[in-house]
């Protein structure tokens, strides 16, 4: 039916309820002889002209198909690939990471009431430290994984909804280069801190700087753990924007934090502070706008 040409006239009298031809009825008058080819046939639709006759000019329309007079815009001009990449891992990740945080109320209730108490007032750290040694306690393995994962979801829908993901890498790829990258740079970090506190004697202030960024860390994992349901299942552009606001003013904080142990320390230097500071919070936030806008 590439070639056949259609006949319809055109009648604003006659009701259409479902709106399909949107008042324009097809000439199928089947009290005419029968042709071989019904479509092809000029049809005598005099019956209506009774209701309302209409100019010449609108008497009658031709089209190759009965499904042409309508007022919508096509928007792509050709045939669109069928996405079939699986989001399951979605629901195992965020199944995972509510069993991880029930794990945690129910055994760890106390330990991470404080350690939103010390992310909220910096003198709640003294007793989070006189109460055992977060780094090498269980909860922290749990914390941690809550927050590289949703970190990693977050991110993912961050750059779908503003960039696209790249062509040809599959949603779950590019959300684990997402993980390994910010596990990476976590590790860099903590690793420069580290000498950074041996090379200037400042041990205590930089285990101090690292159980902050721990801390911080947890509290942001968690945080976006529920909004990262919502922007992934009611895919809500103003629940995207204001987990991106909240982790923008907790990074900001932390830094201040930072800063602040930094100048408490009288031996520590100003200029390595800020050397420190300008490398390893400052400068990886501006490359990661500069990768995002480029996309």
């Amino acid at each position: 039916m590439n070639d056949t040409i259609v006949r319809y006239q055109l009648n604003p009298m006659l009701t259409d309820t479902v709106g399909f031809f949107d008042y324009c009825v097809p000439l199928t008058n089947e009290s005419q002889a029968p042709i071989a080819d019904s479509l092809k046939k000029y049809y005598n639709f005099g019956a209506y002209d009774y209701i309302s006759p209409l100019p010449p000019h609108k008497q009658f329309k031709q089209t190759i198909s009965i499904f042409e007079p309508h007022n919508l815009a096509p928007k792509h001009g050709g045939p669109l690939a069928i996405e079939k990449q699986s989001t399951d891992w979605f629901t195992v990740v965020f199944v995972t990471c509510l069993f991880i945080l029930a794990w945690i109320q129910n055994s760890y209730s106390k330990r991470l009431g404080q350690i939103f108490q010390a992310v909220a007032q910096a003198h709640y750290i003294n007793q989070l430290e006189r109460e055992g040694n977060l780094f090498k306690e269980r909860i922290s393995l749990g914390l941690g994984f809550i927050f590289y994962s949703i970190s990693a979801i977050f991110g993912f829908l961050i750059v779908r909804e503003f960039a696209g993901i790249p062509a040809g890498l599959h949603n779950l790829t590019f959300a684990a280069i997402m993980m390994g990258g910010l596990m990476a740079y976590q590790l860099l970090k903590s690793s420069l801190i580290y000498l950074s506190g041996i090379i200037f004697d400042t041990r205590e202030v930089a285990r101090l700087y690292q159980l902050n960024i721990m801390i911080f860390n947890n509290v942001i994992g968690i945080i976006l753990f529920p909004l990262a349901v919502v922007c992934f299942y009611w895919d809500n552009i103003f629940v995207l924007t204001t987990g991106i606001i909240i982790v923008l003013l907790l990074l900001i904080y932390r830094l201040f934090r930072g800063i602040l142990t930094g100048l408490a320390n009288k031996s520590y230097n100003l200029f390595y502070l800020f050397l420190y500071l300008c490398t390893l919070e400052i400068l990886p936030l501006l490359l990661l706008y500069k990768v995002l806008s480029k996309m």
